[in-house]
Protein backbone atom coordinates (compact mmCIF):
# COMPACT_ATOMS: atom_id res chain seq x y z
CA UNK A 1 0.00 0.00 0.00
CA UNK A 2 3.01 2.18 0.48
CA UNK A 3 2.79 2.56 -3.31
CA UNK A 4 -0.08 5.04 -3.24
CA UNK A 5 1.54 7.68 -1.00
CA UNK A 6 3.09 9.29 -3.95
CA UNK A 7 0.03 9.28 -6.04
CA UNK A 8 -1.97 11.01 -2.93
CA UNK A 9 0.43 13.60 -2.14
CA UNK A 10 0.73 14.59 -6.47
CA UNK A 11 -3.15 14.76 -5.86
CA UNK A 12 -3.00 16.75 -2.92
CA UNK A 13 -0.78 19.07 -4.57
CA UNK A 14 -2.74 19.42 -8.06
CA UNK A 15 -5.55 20.02 -5.82
CA UNK A 16 -3.70 23.06 -4.54
CA UNK A 17 -5.06 27.04 -5.13
CA UNK A 18 -2.14 28.66 -7.26
CA UNK A 19 -1.86 31.51 -5.34
CA UNK A 20 0.58 32.81 -2.90
CA UNK A 21 -0.92 31.18 0.27
CA UNK A 22 -1.58 28.02 -1.54
CA UNK A 23 -3.26 25.62 0.19
CA UNK A 24 -6.26 22.26 -0.71
CA UNK A 25 -9.38 22.25 1.25
CA UNK A 26 -9.86 18.55 -0.80
CA UNK A 27 -12.39 16.19 0.53
CA UNK A 28 -10.83 12.79 1.41
CA UNK A 29 -13.60 10.99 -1.06
CA UNK A 30 -12.56 13.34 -3.88
CA UNK A 31 -9.10 12.72 -3.16
CA UNK A 32 -9.75 9.55 -3.58
CA UNK A 33 -11.99 9.78 -7.10
CA UNK A 34 -9.14 11.63 -8.32
CA UNK A 35 -6.25 9.41 -7.77
CA UNK A 36 -8.40 6.20 -9.15
CA UNK A 37 -9.24 8.42 -11.96
CA UNK A 38 -5.35 9.77 -12.64
CA UNK A 39 -3.11 7.74 -10.78
CA UNK A 40 -5.04 4.00 -11.20
CA UNK A 41 -4.82 3.74 -7.46
CA UNK A 42 -7.98 2.82 -5.63
CA UNK A 43 -7.54 2.83 -1.80
CA UNK A 44 -9.65 2.71 1.30
CA UNK A 45 -10.86 5.80 3.25
CA UNK A 46 -8.94 4.86 6.04
CA UNK A 47 -5.71 4.39 4.51
CA UNK A 48 -5.90 7.93 3.08
CA UNK A 49 -5.92 9.23 6.80
CA UNK A 50 -3.26 7.53 7.55
CA UNK A 51 -0.85 8.50 4.25
CA UNK A 52 -2.40 12.09 5.49
CA UNK A 53 -0.87 12.03 9.03
CA UNK A 54 2.03 10.45 8.08
CA UNK A 55 2.82 13.27 5.76
CA UNK A 56 2.15 15.62 8.83
CA UNK A 57 4.78 13.65 10.25
CA UNK A 58 7.48 13.58 7.95
CA UNK A 59 7.18 17.21 7.87
CA UNK A 60 5.70 17.39 4.13
CA UNK A 61 2.55 18.64 4.96
CA UNK A 62 0.37 20.60 7.51
CA UNK A 63 -3.17 21.04 8.87
CA UNK A 64 -5.21 23.74 9.91
CA UNK A 65 -8.59 23.08 11.29
CA UNK A 66 -11.86 24.60 10.17
CA UNK A 67 -15.03 25.02 11.78
CA UNK A 68 -18.10 26.80 11.80
CA UNK A 69 -20.88 27.98 14.16
CA UNK A 70 -24.74 27.19 13.21
CA UNK A 71 -27.15 30.32 13.84
CA UNK A 72 -28.22 28.11 16.63
CA UNK A 73 -24.82 27.96 18.07
CA UNK A 74 -23.70 24.77 17.21
CA UNK A 75 -20.12 24.25 16.03
CA UNK A 76 -19.78 22.06 12.94
CA UNK A 77 -16.38 20.82 11.25
CA UNK A 78 -14.99 21.59 7.89
CA UNK A 79 -12.69 19.96 5.71
CA UNK A 80 -9.07 20.65 6.73
CA UNK A 81 -6.91 23.17 4.87
CA UNK A 82 -3.72 21.27 4.01
CA UNK A 83 -0.50 23.29 2.80
CA UNK A 84 2.59 22.27 1.93
CA UNK A 85 6.11 22.94 3.90
CA UNK A 86 9.09 23.38 2.03
CA UNK A 87 10.08 20.02 2.79
CA UNK A 88 6.96 19.44 0.77
CA UNK A 89 7.63 21.06 -2.12
CA UNK A 90 11.27 20.00 -2.60
CA UNK A 91 10.41 16.20 -2.50
CA UNK A 92 7.99 17.24 -5.19
CA UNK A 93 10.50 19.04 -7.09
CA UNK A 94 12.72 16.07 -6.98
CA UNK A 95 9.48 13.72 -8.50
CA UNK A 96 9.36 16.29 -11.34
CA UNK A 97 5.53 17.41 -10.74
CA UNK A 98 4.56 19.75 -13.23
CA UNK A 99 4.73 23.30 -11.33
CA UNK A 100 5.91 22.15 -7.85
CA UNK A 101 9.39 24.08 -8.41
CA UNK A 102 7.88 27.58 -9.19
CA UNK A 103 5.68 26.78 -6.30
CA UNK A 104 8.57 26.23 -3.87
CA UNK A 105 10.47 29.17 -5.02
CA UNK A 106 7.33 31.32 -4.41
CA UNK A 107 6.69 29.70 -0.82
CA UNK A 108 10.63 30.58 -0.11
CA UNK A 109 9.76 33.91 -1.85
CA UNK A 110 7.27 34.32 0.58
CA UNK A 111 8.73 33.48 3.69
CA UNK A 112 12.40 35.37 3.30
CA UNK A 113 9.71 38.47 2.28
CA UNK A 114 7.42 37.73 5.74
CA UNK A 115 10.68 36.90 8.34
CA UNK A 116 13.40 39.00 6.34
CA UNK A 117 16.55 37.27 4.06
CA UNK A 118 19.26 35.89 5.90
CA UNK A 119 22.42 38.02 4.76
CA UNK A 120 25.04 36.01 3.30
CA UNK A 121 28.63 36.60 4.78
CA UNK A 122 29.61 39.02 1.97
CA UNK A 123 26.40 40.66 2.05
CA UNK A 124 27.48 41.44 5.91
CA UNK A 125 31.00 42.61 5.01
CA UNK A 126 29.85 44.52 1.95
CA UNK A 127 27.59 46.50 4.47
CA UNK A 128 29.86 47.29 6.99
CA UNK A 129 32.32 48.24 5.06
CA UNK A 130 30.35 50.65 3.36
CA UNK A 131 29.39 52.14 7.15
CA UNK A 132 33.13 52.51 7.57
CA UNK A 133 35.21 55.01 5.91
CA UNK A 134 37.66 54.15 3.11
CA UNK A 135 40.56 54.03 5.03
CA UNK A 136 39.26 51.64 8.01
CA UNK A 137 38.30 49.39 5.26
CA UNK A 138 41.56 49.21 3.81
CA UNK A 139 43.31 48.35 6.84
CA UNK A 140 41.58 45.12 7.57
CA UNK A 141 42.65 41.87 5.90
CA UNK A 142 40.76 38.55 5.93
CA UNK A 143 41.63 36.97 9.57
CA UNK A 144 40.31 40.70 11.06
CA UNK A 145 37.42 40.85 8.96
CA UNK A 146 36.09 36.71 10.19
CA UNK A 147 36.92 38.06 13.83
CA UNK A 148 34.34 40.88 13.59
CA UNK A 149 31.43 38.36 12.37
CA UNK A 150 28.77 37.95 14.91
CA UNK A 151 28.09 34.36 13.20
CA UNK A 152 30.29 31.22 12.61
CA UNK A 153 31.90 30.83 9.63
Amino acid sequence: MTSAKPPLLITLFSSMSKDINSYSKIRVNKMRELLEKYHNKKIKRRWTFECLKDFEKEGLTYRIPRTKRRPDGTIYQLSSIIKFTVKGLRKLATMKVEGSLLALKNKITHIKNKYGIPKTKAEYIKERNEKMDRDEAGRLTAPAEMAILPFPA
